[in-house]
């Protein structure tokens, strides 16, 4: 929202989005593979000897960390290269700034990887709350940021940000696994097991190169957007922080929760009916949340994104481009949401080959819809292409992983019916409030006050109604996550 009101859907905003993919590019192929893959690793170690698993982690931690700062030295030295191949329209004062930019976020994006690594840590002893509460307050830093350095240094206020959530979000983490977890204590070369690391590495490249197809992906969504209208990436970049709203919010969570649960199931070889029974569940669950989410969020696009960035330097036109994206990203929310899911059912196999290969199917579709649909249709064309090889994503994950249990059961499948059928009252209500927002206004805060109770009567009604026909239609889902309040609040009381 301060970064909307304060720089807009702008030339300088579009160089800031590009000079963070860059470290984030090549220093982010290790984070996610690094702290996925450790989660079944420190698992395996620890079933043997908690010492076992430190001295892993402890090795792991040097060689990778090494391997880290090497490729930021060389982003640093090649930064001009990497923004002109990345952004190959930008010219002159945007190009020379997203290039200052880069060089100015390689710390930023040398602490993704370690925290990345930390967080597999903390998940994989099933401690979820530290990592997820030291990055609340670190985010808290980059809005702190924004709203007091703005006017003095402008865009670089984002910078300072952004560079204060890395280091704090490291230093505590860092701290925490050293003097609670006796973590990173004798950190030397000679004590390496060399095997051990390379049988790590073997199966963290594919995840390398996996998660490379992905940040492939953003990178030819930017590319092609450096060369529509000026304004088109920060579009893009604003509409995903729509529609990521209930991804990050519900289905990352539950995929990051159930991941240390799977690898342990396949350590000691559960019954594949088991197995099959808490995939199936966890991704109904899933779509409990997102399907009624995405009807929401696709009819309301405007509104919403009028809420959160419509002021100052956000205006109108730029609420209908990003609104006009909002709505093409989301038609592949439920993929988005259940994929992550069942790619860590791979993972927790120690099977990274598979998903590579389907995201090099994923990201070669997604670069052919790219070309065409961008000159079609600009921006939102982007967006839509998105949306469609994700939905060719989850397809192929179904497929692939019929080779160790049925990920999609006839069960699921009358589940997944019984939540749509229950979203179309929700949706009835939104289309038909919909002039109930003409004339709103978000620029004042009386008049955001007054969006924001709109907005919310429409979604609790919406909401209310989907909760009924769930009810009515007996979907097993709603019943499931019933029971988790009453659990979470029967732990509080004594």
């Amino acid at each position: 929202m301060l970064v909307a009101n304060y720089f807009g859907v702008t030339a300088q905003t579009d160089a800031f989005l590009v000079a963070l993919i860059v470290p984030s590019a090549l220093l982010g192929l290790f984070a996610a593979g690094l702290g996925t893959l450790i989660v079944p690793f420190y698992l395996e170690k620890k079933a043997v000897a908690i010492e076992e698993a430190r001295k892993f982690v402890n090795s792991t931690f040097l060689v990778w960390g090494s391997i880290s700062v090497l490729v930021s030295i060389l982003i640093l030295a090649f930064a001009p290269v990497l923004v002109k191949i990345i952004a190959y329209g930008f010219k002159g004062e945007r190009l020379n700034l997203a290039v200052t930019l880069t060089r100015y976020l390689v710390l930023a994006g040398l602490s993704t990887v370690l925290v990345g690594f930390f967080t597999g840590i903390f998940q994989a002893e099933k401690q979820f709350f530290l990592p997820a509460f030291v990055s609340l307050i670190s985010n808290g830093l980059i809005v702190v940021s924004l709203y007091f350095l703005h006017s003095q240094l402008g865009i670089h206020s984002w910078t300072v940000g952004q560079l204060l959530f890395a280091v704090v979000q490291f230093l505590i983490l860092f701290s925490f696994l050293y003097f609670r977890r006796n973590l990173f204590h004798t950190l030397s070369y000679q004590q390496i097991d060399w095997k051990e690391i390379s049988r790590f590495a073997a199966l963290l490249f594919p995840l390398i190169f996996s998660g490379g197809l992905s940040i492939l992906n953003q990178i030819v969504d930017k590319t092609i957007a450096s060369v529509l209208d000026t304004g088109s990436i920060a579009a893009l970049n604003f509409a995903t922080r729509v529609w990521q709203i209930p991804i990050t919010l519900l289905a990352v969570p539950i995929a990051t929760a159930i991941f240390p649960t799977f690898s342990e199931l396949a350590i000691e070889g559960q019954t594949k009916e088991e197995y099959e029974s808490k995939l199936n569940r966890t991704v109904g669950i899933t779509f409990c949340l997102i399907i009624p989410s995405t009807v929401l969020i696709f009819i309301l696009a405007a509104p919403l994104v009028q809420l959160f960035f419509e002021r100052g330097a956000f205006d109108a036109g730029a609420t209908t481009l990003t609104a006009s994206a909002v709505r093409m990203y989301i038609l592949a929310l439920f993929a988005h949401a259940a994929s992550p899911i069942l790619a860590r059912s791979f993972y927790s196999f120690k099977n990274t080959r598979t998903p590579l290969i389907i995201s090099a199917m994923t990201v070669t579709l997604n670069i052919i819809l790219n070309i065409i649909l961008s000159k079609i249709l600009g921006a939102p064309g982007i967006a839509l292409a998105t949306s469609i090889s994700m939905i060719f994503n989850f397809i192929f994950f179904n497929l692939f992983l019929k080779k160790y249990l049925n990920p999609f059961s006839s069960r699921l499948a009358k589940e997944t019916l019984k939540i749509i059928l229950s979203s179309i009252p929700a949706g009835i209500i939104c289309y038909f409030s919909l002039p109930f927002f003409e004339g709103s206004s978000a620029a004042t805060f009386s008049s955001f006050f007054q969006l924001t109770v709109r907005i919310g009567a429409v979604g609790l009604i919406s909401v209310s109604l989907f909760v009924i026909s769930a009810l009515i239609l007996k979907s097993e889902s709603l019943q499931s996550l019933k029971t988790y309040p009453r659990l979470y609040i029967g732990r509080l009381l004594p």
